[in-house]
């Protein structure tokens, strides 16, 4: 096997329970035009068969192979801790992230490592994220070179309201053209990002690049925050096109989004909950969220109440598990200080009403 510290680009791939998407992924990236790239897989604790899968086709496609690593864990640890485990295992100058429902274009890597090339002070970049209708019964390989143009839209990067409240941008509308341009998001959507080493290594906290408390869910959020608060920009890059599988995240309006949050198992509804107020702790300032109060206040207080009418189980559980480690959070936003080279006024920039 090639030394891993040899390549200037690593991918990192987390799997758990992912068998029915691992064929498509695994191909689309043997696939891709810029092969000088690392491939780490760590599999947290799968019990279908992801880890043979992935074993199997490393073995059976030796040009892929011969330059990956695959970790199995004894249990699932996590996105954030998954991933600081593949973190701290390369060394790379580039650092591609990909979920398992995910199937990068043949240029993706290219075209991501094109724009950090181009643009000194990008922290972060992502392509123009496409929905995939994934139907394993009716979908094979051979499909992937006839993935549709004007497909539903699933992110092109993420946004912020003036409530706080997080979106991908983009999200549901119908691919027309209108993202063909690069420019400056506020971060980055966690599904298939390319980061710069040197800016994750300047805004980690004592070696955690994601935020290992929050466990799974807004840790792509809270480093967006970080790497912005940080000085680094992060960029949309449309000629990376790539296709993910969201049938069970929570989509459409309000109504059909709480219908579809209501059949998430608890425990990630109190980790998304309680994670929403450790990213606003630990990155956001006093007195710059006072000024939005009149918009941040009544939309906390209306989603705090929804959740205590509806789930009370949730939101208390929630609280509970927020109150344990706010002292954490704040000990982490004091470490975050020496790092911050913009202030949180300057952030407002980005808030949308």
């Amino acid at each position: 096997m090639t030394d891993k510290n040899t390549y200037p680009l690593s991918v990192h791939l987390v799997t758990y329970n992912s068998s029915l998407w691992l064929p498509y992924c695994l191909e689309a990236l043997r696939r891709q035009t810029r092969q000088d790239f690392f491939l780490l897989v760590i599999d947290n604790g799968s019990v279908d068969n992801s880890a043979a899968w992935v074993a199997n086709f490393l073995r059976t496609h030796p040009e892929l192979g011969g330059r990956s690593r695959l970790v199995c864990n004894k249990q699932n640890l996590g996105f954030a801790r998954a991933h600081n485990q593949a973190l701290a295992w390369t060394s790379s100058t580039y650092v591609q992230l990909v979920n398992s429902d995910l199937v990068l274009q043949d240029n993706y890597l290219a075209a991501m490592a094109q724009r950090l090339d181009n643009q000194a002070e990008a922290g972060a970049a992502a392509g123009k994220i496409l929905r995939w209708n994934f139907d394993p019964e009716s979908f094979h390989l051979e499909a992937l070179a006839e993935l549709p143009p004007g497909s539903e839209i699933d992110s092109v990067g993420l946004g912020i309201k003036k409530t706080r409240q997080i979106f991908e941008l983009g999200l549901n509308e119908t691919d027309k053209g209108q993202y063909e341009v690069p420019h400056q998001v506020f971060g980055v959507s966690g599904a298939a990002p390319m980061y710069r080493r040197l800016a994750l290594d300047q805004v980690s906290v004592n070696g955690e690049v994601f935020d290992e408390d929050f466990v799974s869910y807004k840790e792509d959020v809270d480093l967006a925050w970080r790497l912005r608060r940080g000085g680094w920009s992060a960029w949309y890059e449309p000629k990376g096109v790539a296709y993910h599988d969201r049938r069970l995240n929570a989509q459409g309006n309000l109504w059909q989004r709480a219908r579809k949050r209501a059949s998430w198992p608890k425990v990630l509804k109190v980790y998304s909950l309680c994670n929403h107020w450790g990213v606003l702790v630990k990155n956001e300032g006093f007195f710059n969220l006072l000024r939005d109060s009149w918009q941040f206040v009544p939309y906390e207080i209306g989603k705090s109440l929804y959740y205590i009418l509806t789930e009370p189980g949730t939101f208390f559980q929630s609280l509970g598990r927020w109150l344990k480690l706010l002292p954490r959070f704040l000990a982490k936003r004091r470490a975050l200080k020496p790092t911050r080279k913009l202030k949180p006024q300057a952030i407002r920039a980005w808030f949308i009403t």
